[in-house]
């Protein structure tokens, strides 16, 4: 694995998480221009072509449902998850929390006899 420059950190753990963040927010049925303003707004996307491949990938995985409905002038498809995307959903909550405790204890010291 090619550990990419400094400046290249943050897209690459925001690229990683980003199916994480997609399952949270579909606990509730969104559209696709909804849902890429709520991870646009928390610096997990930048541009709207980035999102649509990630969902059709997640639907084909059955991890989402996607219903098209008519609204306004035009259809949109709104997603939400499967009932395997909410398993999915809970087994990468808890690895995510899981990590993120395990790092913080790593960065603030947790008392154990970690080798220097």
């Amino acid at each position: 694995m090619e550990i990419p420059s400094v400046e290249g950190w943050p897209s690459v753990l925001r690229g990683d998480v980003l199916p994480l963040a997609i399952l949270g927010q579909l606990q509730k049925p969104k559209c696709s221009a909804e849902l890429f303003r709520t991870l646009q707004r928390r610096g997990l996307l930048n541009e709207p072509g980035e999102l649509p491949p990630l969902l059709r990938q997640m639907e084909k995985q059955k991890l989402l449902k996607g219903n098209w409905e008519e609204t306004g002038s035009r259809p949109r498809k709104y997603y939400s998850l499967s009932s395997s995307g909410k398993e999915v959903f809970v087994k990468m909550d808890n690895e995510w929390q899981k990590v993120n405790r395990e790092l913080h204890q790593l960065f603030e010291g947790d008392g154990g006899n970690d080798v220097n």
